[in-house]
């Protein structure tokens, strides 16, 4: 009996290896449902079916911003999206691979200032966090994070393990909200009163949208590919945001969205990390509160940075 029990526990383990471990083949030909990125620490991406939402939020919704004006959006092809934020193993040995921490352990929590402007995170590894490398990697300028991605396109491409007419980049603001939503209608993508979204937030709980995504809600804001701009009631396939603009879109919220000391109103606790939420920040200021998320997904033309 128990050699039939250690039997189907093997098969399961394999059976999940096997689906993160993709075949070349199976990634290029869009057949995987999952598959881990090779030599990157993990990034596991989930294939993510196209189909048709609702984007924005209804008037009345908890929390809703004045520029979440809904309308039908088409995703017209597949693509791919990391499982988890990006975290600081993931990031660094890829984007800044010669990274020289200045301050490391200086601050009581890890903060020092000059990491992030050399292009490391906020959070570094102190008396209180001996260890930072799995946390999301943060500080990301938008440039930064599409340097990130431009750099794995290149290296997945020459691999032959990029599907025809796909590359890695931030995900649109349409696509991180369908990805986010995952067929959900209402402020978030789990069923669950508040005060368990902010046990999400702050990660006494870890629990996946239907689509296999975690972390969408509230622990960093993930850098989008579009401009900020008002958004159109017409509705729109593949949308991306302005040609130009000043800041870019930011979404998802972050841990301290709503944790202002003596903040009950749970409409601002809502605020920025409903799925509907957007937010916008200036693309080269480094802010401990900014990560990323990553897509492989149609090419779109090349962004202006």
């Amino acid at each position: 009996m128990k050699k039939l029990q250690l039997t189907a526990v093997l098969g399961l383990l394999l059976t999940g290896a096997a689906s993160s471990f993709a075949s070349s083949e199976s990634i290029v030909s869009l057949q995987a449902e999952t598959f881990t990125i090779p030599e990157t620490n993990g990034i596991v991406m989930i294939r993510i079916e196209p189909g048709t939402f609702t984007m924005g939020s209804p008037e009345g919704e908890l929390g809703r911003g004045f520029d979440e004006t809904q309308r039908e959006v088409t995703i017209s092809r597949p693509f791919y999206m990391a499982k988890m934020l990006i975290t600081q193993d993931q990031y660094m040995p890829i984007a800044v691979p010669d990274f020289d921490p200045i301050y490391i352990g200086a601050a009581a929590y890890g903060h020092s200032n000059p990491e992030p402007h050399q292009g490391g995170p906020w959070t570094m590894p102190s008396r209180y966090r001996p260890n930072t490398n799995k946390f999301p990697m943060d500080g990301v300028l938008w440039d930064a994070a599409v340097d990130f991605c431009e750099i794995l396109t290149e290296r997945e491409r020459a691999a032959g393990r990029l599907p025809k007419g796909y590359v890695y980049r931030l995900p649109t603001e349409a696509e991180w909200e369908y990805a986010c939503r995952a067929g959900t209608k209402g402020p978030f993508n789990v069923d669950a009163p508040l005060e368990d979204i902010f046990a999400l937030v702050d990660g006494e709980v870890r629990k996946p949208n239907a689509w296999g995504l975690y972390e969408m809600h509230g622990i960093k804001y993930e850098w989008c590919l579009d401009w900020y701009g008002s958004l159109s009631a017409e509705p729109a396939t593949d949308p991306v945001g302005p040609v130009t603009g000043t800041r870019r879109v930011a979404r998802g919220g972050s841990d301290s969205s709503g944790h202002g000391e003596g903040d009950e109103d749970p409409a601002n606790r809502s605020r920025f990390i409903r799925s509907a939420s957007r937010n916008h920040f200036i693309p080269d200021l480094p802010l401990p509160i900014l990560g990323l998320r990553i897509v492989l997904a149609p090419e779109l033309e090349s962004p202006d940075h």
